[in-house]
């Protein structure tokens, strides 16, 4: 079942992949370190004031999508979240353009106000588009939410970059791109939608219960974000544009590649935990989290070791005015990277599915107020690194918060086993790569390639042997998936 249904998203993951490493590419040659800067200072405020906002919407819609196909009442979940939405939305978008008009021009300059009006005007259009997303997996429409997401990904990218070679406007162009991409997309998923909302009622109490469940997820979302960029503002405040385009461009490389990892995992095995628990029970989806679990670690650790032990030769992705910064601190953010992951797709789900996700807000107060209290602290005093550092620690103590609290909530497994049988094979990995003699006149894409294919062959042969987090019937069902041989009567998640 895991690794059926993570094939499926491969299309999205390709999607992302593409739109992530493109954008680390293009735009740190295209745009200056400045502009860059500004670019990241944007899209971080953009992305949180839309978790602020918008996210309880989506977040409902996740979550009680099954309950209303098992109740038989999809039509009024789906129209009461739309509806409230554009009760929202209109709303929201004022405040924004509001705050933005009456910030005095010391704190803000008139480049930057039109740059993050633009950005909160995309991401109101986004919360449309991403209610349909959020259905459509919910529902196992797998292809549908493939095909809109890899669109609207692409041609936002695409979009934003043409903008910014063709026309003056600069850091302006990705965010124009990512409002006329959600413009197109929604042009063909509203009807789909709205013949899912005909025949259904706007229920206030629905969605007072909606927002009871999704505020809280918003607000711990708020501050899970505010644990791994709110340094971007200090770096901003401390050390200007530049740093930050720096440190943004080294955090994207190396956060973003592990993040596409649990996207990708999440959003394939997320919708069938829950399913299981509303229809199947407890013990059922608490199998599927066990699975789940060692699965995110399995992928992601050996990932993050390899970004580790490849950032030097790396660099070369990156443009030159960012790039002398960003590798010195890249192998640092990629374990932070998966200590990350760890708390916003596995220890969330805790509190997701036991209904609790007040109390992740609580689990992320003393992380985030760690965090900020350590970046002032060691910022001026060592720099970038002094960020990374604050992250490392913050990180730390809010993974083990979020796993000790979740669990009075729900039996959310540790999988303690495939930790530590993942990180032996890690170190070995990283032990016979290490050990590999380079020459120094190799490319660096050559070295990459070297250093990765033996690294993977290593990894994933003392896996197998070992039968490490139970990968053996996972290896076995995708090489019969390609072959087209008959299926294990065995689950991956059981």
């Amino acid at each position: 079942m895991m690794g059926r249904s993570m094939l499926a998203y491969i299309p999205v993951n390709l999607a992302s992949l593409i739109v992530s490493f493109g954008g680390i590419v293009i735009l740190t040659r295209i745009l200056g370190s400045a502009e860059y800067g500004r670019y990241a200072v944007a899209m971080i405020t953009m992305m949180g004031l839309h978790m602020g906002m918008f996210t309880w919407l989506e977040a409902a819609m996740a979550r009680y999508q099954a309950r209303a196909e098992r109740n038989h009442d999809v039509n009024s979940h789906v129209k009461t979240l739309y509806v409230y939405a554009l009760r929202t939305a209109i709303p929201a978008l004022a405040l924004f353009w509001g705050v933005l008009y009456i910030l005095p021009a010391s704190m803000i300059g008139p480049d930057m106000r039109l740059l993050l009006g633009v950005a909160l005007t995309s991401t109101t259009l986004q919360l449309f588009l991403n209610l349909g997303m959020e259905a459509h997996k919910a529902a196992h429409r797998i292809a549908r939410y493939s095909a809109s997401f890899a669109t609207h990904q692409l041609m936002s990218f695409t979009i934003g970059i043409v903008l910014i070679l063709a026309t003056p406007i600069r850091e302006l162009g990705p965010f124009i791109g990512i409002a006329i991409a959600s413009l197109v997309v929604l042009a063909i998923d509203l009807p789909f939608m709205w013949k899912h909302m005909k025949g259904g009622k706007v229920e206030i109490d629905r969605a007072k219960r909606y927002f009871s469940y999704g505020m809280p997820i918003s607000v711990s979302l708020i501050l899970t974000y505010a644990l791994s960029s709110g340094d971007i503002y200090i770096i901003k405040a401390i050390m200007g544009d530049s740093a930050v385009g720096e440190y943004n461009a080294s955090y994207n490389f190396a956060n973003r590649s592990l993040d596409i990892l649990f996207i990708w995992i999440g959003m394939a095995i997320t919708p069938i935990a829950v399913t299981a628990l509303e229809k199947e029970g407890l013990e059922k989806s608490t199998s599927i989290l066990k699975s789940y679990g060692a699965g995110l670690l399995w992928i992601a650790m050996p990932a993050a070791t390899g970004i580790a032990l490849v950032a030097e030769p790396a660099g070369f992705i990156l443009g030159e005015e960012v790039r002398q910064g960003a590798v010195k601190i890249m192998p640092w953010i990629a374990f932070a990277g998966v200590m990350n992951g760890m708390i916003s797709y596995y220890a969330q789900r805790a509190f997701m599915l036991s209904g609790k996700t007040k109390m992740f807000v609580w689990a992320m107060v003393p992380p985030v107020a760690l965090n900020i209290g350590l970046n002032l602290w060691l910022v001026p005093i060592y720099g970038l690194m002094g960020a990374v550092w604050s992250t490392v620690i913050a990180y730390g103590v809010g993974l083990a918060l979020a796993l000790i609290l979740g669990r009075r909530y729900f039996p959310i497994p540790i999988p303690v086993k495939a930790f530590f049988q993942i990180s032996f094979a890690c170190l070995v990995m990283a032990g016979v790569v290490m050990a590999i003699p380079v020459p120094a006149d190799i490319p660096d894409f050559i070295e990459i390639l070297i250093k990765a294919g033996i690294g993977i062959a290593v990894y994933g042969l003392l896996c197998f042997v070992t039968d490490t987090a139970g990968c053996r019937i996972i290896i076995k069902n995708l090489v019969q998936k390609f072959n087209g041989a008959p299926k294990t009567p065995v689950e991956i998640a059981s």
